[in-house]
């Protein structure tokens, strides 16, 4: 009953996090190489946002794993519920 696949939607959130994760690295860090190695209040915001960035896609993955679990506890609830009603 459960289904491990994934989706294009998943596909397509775990290539633009990884994206997301190396771009942002590699522009902080030529930020950082180019400001002769000194962290600037401009880089702490960068440096904050990307990994703010980071976390709402961690979360936004969670939340499609959590529904696609919530959705199959339905279905499961609806034959059980079905069955039941059978019987009777």
């Amino acid at each position: 009953m459960s289904e491990s696949r994934m989706n294009v939607f998943e596909i397509v959130l775990l290539v633009v996090g990884i994206g997301a994760a190396i771009l942002g690295f590699q522009l902080i860090n030529q930020a950082y190489k180019v400001e002769s190695g000194q962290i600037s209040w401009l880089m702490i915001i960068a440096i904050f946002n990307w990994l703010a960035l980071l976390v709402l896609f961690i979360l936004l993955s969670l939340m499609v794993d959590i529904s696609k679990k919530e959705l199959n506890e339905i279905k499961t609830l609806i034959y059980l519920i079905a069955d039941m009603r059978k019987k009777k």
